[in-house]
């Protein structure tokens, strides 16, 4: 019949794939409504266990990513020494663990992605097409029911009709009885006639009931068949279509979540591999010969003779790890000066230590410098501060003086220890002379020891920013040409783990000297001069010590007759 129509219609060179495109379930399914029903209700079943796979996806990443911490976790390396974390192999495993925890999250952001862009919309087009298909459902039903009124109404004519039509039938066979009966009587058959006539009136009037029902009926169910009827089921089918559409949609975003994240997972597992390429055995090896000291070899055995005690030192277990309560006190103690630990844990504790100590210089600094702005205001308004008052600032900042002094050679030897390590010059001992204590008992006398003080800040300042533990290469050429031989010291030296190496203390009292006498003095240490007035001095050089003040510094003169001041713990008395 479509196809006539077709023909009818003058569209009969139409090609396959146009008449399956331009298929309609109104005009192809009109009369299996309950097949309609079934695909639709197949269709939204389908929607409904899309939702509820993906739900059970989302919940098996989110588990997933939940087990890869927890994994990670688990088996994360715990109080290992910092020498075992250098190892190529540890770093690696150290990596591979890392780059789980990132697939772990790739993984919470896949769910994240389709719990929002695929599962809530699944779970929407469901609804929506649900309700869609109960509307129309309900539509067909109360379509049908309409149908099923024209056909009753119809019928109902059509009976009231023959019934008419049937009495009709007998009034007129009676009349004629009654006329063709002689012995009847007029009055007889005039009722008779009367009766014939009121069923021919009946008759024709529920003709014209049932030609208008029967043309009423005709037009409703050709409006039911190729208007309203088809309607519906093409809506059905639009409706249909369109959840397709939104699946087929929400499984491509599914699939462009899932392609979103491979990228990252992959380039996770390439760091991965190449920090599994990175292992390297013989790095492994060095480091683990470098990190620990090696005892040495066993002595050889003596002969001893029957009945004779053996040496106390062979009834040792050589090589025995196993420490006696002095021994362990005695580790302890090493470990606190840093002595016992390898060489490059030893540079990052001094580098550490000198770092610190340079800070709390910076501190103590700050301090003086706002004690000296407080004596300052004293000088010039008395009447702010009391006596009282300006002699505790000058106590203060005698401990200042006292505390800066102690950090100064902690410093230094510190730095000392640091240059032998990293086989460079040792650096050059900073000046904090005796002039920063503040003795003076007026307050514009304390005004000029906070001058003096400053100034000699600045000097430390610029000392200290000059020697730190890495020296250029300019440096130290402009050292060895100035000194003609490399600056050394007994902290210049190889440093051993067990080897505790002495630096001059400022602290300890200056030597007596006997300037009469004319003795010769040697020089310990090596010391450039920081100031005009000093005195630049070599290791093993002889000296004549014209003047001592007891302030830790004494006037020295050389062969050459130049003289200046030195540090007094450089030098030493030669015996006669």
């Amino acid at each position: 019949q479509w196809y006539q129509r077709r023909v009818r219609g003058g569209k009969v060179g139409l090609s396959c794939f146009d008449v399956m495109t331009e298929l309609t379930w109104g005009e192809t399914l009109w009369d299996q409504w309950d097949r309609v029903q079934e695909h639709t209700e197949n269709g939204i079943e389908f929607t409904k266990k899309c939702s509820e796979f993906v739900r059970d996806r989302i919940k098996l990443e989110q588990d997933y990513a939940k087990n890869l911490r927890r994994l990670k976790k688990q088996y994360k390396l715990k109080n290992t020494e910092e020498d075992a974390a250098n190892f190529t192999t540890i770093k690696t495993y150290n990596v591979f663990l890392d780059q789980l925890d990132l697939i772990a999250r790739d993984h919470e952001i896949l769910a994240e992605g389709l719990q929002e862009k695929v599962a809530d919309r699944l779970r929407a087009i469901h609804k929506e097409t649900t309700r869609s298909r109960i509307n129309l459902c309900n539509s067909a039903t109360q379509l049908q029911q309409e149908y099923k009124e024209w056909q009753m109404v119809l019928s109902r004519h059509q009976q009231k009709y023959e019934k008419a039509a049937k009495e009709a039938e007998l009034a007129s066979q009676n009349f004629t009885k009654v006329n063709d009966d002689m012995n009847a009587t007029k009055a007889q058959v005039e009722k008779s006639r009367s009766v014939m006539n009121h069923r021919q009136d009946l008759m024709e009037k529920s003709k014209g009931d049932y030609i208008i029902a029967v043309e009423t009926t005709n037009n409703n169910q050709h409006d039911y068949y190729h208007q309203r009827w088809p309607g519906l089921l093409n809506q059905m089918q639009r409706c249909e279509e369109t959840r397709i559409e939104h699946v087929k949609e929400v499984l491509q975003e599914h699939c462009r979540m899932h392609t979103s994240v491979l990228p990252h997972v992959t380039s996770c597992l390439q760091a991965m591999s190449d920090s599994a390429d990175s292992i390297n055995p013989a790095e492994d090896s060095e480091l683990l010969m470098e990190e620990r000291n090696n005892q040495p070899f066993p002595p050889d055995h003596q002969f001893i003779e029957y009945g004779m005690k053996p040496p106390s030192s062979s009834l040792q277990s050589f090589g025995s790890t196993r420490k006696t309560k002095r021994d362990r006190k005695k580790t302890k103690v090493n470990k606190e000066g840093l002595e016992n630990l390898p060489p490059e844990k030893r540079k990052k504790a001094f580098k550490e230590k000198i770092k610190e100590i340079q800070n709390q210089i910076d501190i103590q600094l700050k301090a003086r410098g706002a004690i000296e702005e407080i004596l300052e205001l004293y000088s010039q308004k008395p009447e702010l501060g009391s006596p009282s008052a300006v002699e505790e600032s000058r106590k203060q900042l005698d401990g200042i003086t006292t505390t800066l002094e102690n950090l100064q050679e902690d410093l230094y030897k510190y730095q000392c220890y640091l240059a032998a390590l990293t086989d460079k010059p040792v650096p050059e001992k900073p000046y904090l002379g005796s002039h920063l204590q503040a003795d003076q008992v007026s307050i514009t006398s304390s005004v000029s020891h906070a001058s003096d003080c400053r100034t000699e800040d600045r000097a430390w300042s610029e000392n200290r920013n000059n020697n730190t533990v890495s020296h250029s290469k300019e440096e130290e050429d402009a050292l060895n040409q100035e000194f003609n031989t490399q600056v050394s010291s007994p902290a210049a030296n190889e440093f051993q783990p067990d080897t505790y190496y002495e630096v001059p203390d400022n602290n300890l009292p200056p030597p007596t000297y006997d300037p009469c006498a004319a003795a010769q003095w040697t020089v310990l240490y090596n010391y450039v001069a920081q100031h005009d007035d000093e005195l630049d001095i070599f290791e093993g050089e002889l000296l004549e010590v014209l003047e001592d003040n007891g302030t830790g510094w004494v006037k020295a003169r050389r062969n050459d007759n130049e003289q200046g001041l030195v540090p007094g713990n450089y030098i030493e008395l030669l015996e006669s």
